[in-house]
C-alpha cells in the first residue's frame, strides 16, 4: 500500500508540475527550469561521477515537494563501482541516462499536454 502511494504521489507531482507549466500562474516561471531540467542534470552529473545509472533506489526517487531524492547526497561508494569507464574517468552514455530520467519526463510532458486543454475548449466554445 505504501509502495503503491509513492508511485500515486510521484506521478500526481510531475503531472501537476506539466499542468502548472502550460498555465502559466502568472510566475513567467517554468517547470522544467524550475524541477525537471534541475533533476535531470543532477542525474546525469551523478551518474557521470559515479559511473553507472543505478542510482535510484525506485523509479519515484526524484526531486518532490520537500524531499530531495536518497541518491543526490550519497557518496559514489556507496553505490559500488563503476559500471561505465574509460581512460577519461567515467564515460555514461546518454543512451543509458535516458531512460533512468524518462518518466519523469513523459509524465511532466503529459500534464503540459493536459493543462493545454482548458485554454483550447474555452477558445472553441
Amino acid at each position: 500500500v505504501e509502495e503503491v502511494s509513492q508511485y500515486v504521489r510521484f506521478g500526481l507531482w510531475w503531472i501537476a508540475l506539466g499542468v502548472a507549466s502550460s498555465i502559466g500562474l502568472g510566475s513567467g516561471l517554468h517547470t522544467f527550469v524550475l524541477y525537471l531540467g534541475p533533476h535531470i542534470a543532477l542525474f546525469t552529473i551523478k551518474a557521470m561521477q559515479c559511473g553507472r545509472i543505478d542510482l535510484k533506489s525506485a523509479p519515484y526517487d526524484t526531486i518532490q515537494l520537500k524531499r530531495v531524492p536518497s541518491w543526490l547526497d550519497k557518496p559514489c561508494r556507496e553505490f559500488g563501482p563503476p559500471l561505465f569507464s574509460s581512460s577519461h574517468g567515467s564515460r555514461v552514455p546518454i543512451s543509458s541516462i535516458l531512460p533512468q530520467v524518462q518518466i519523469e519526463a513523459i509524465l511532466w510532458g503529459l500534464g503540459t499536454a493536459l493543462g493545454e486543454l482548458p485554454p483550447y475548449f474555452i477558445s472553441r466554445a
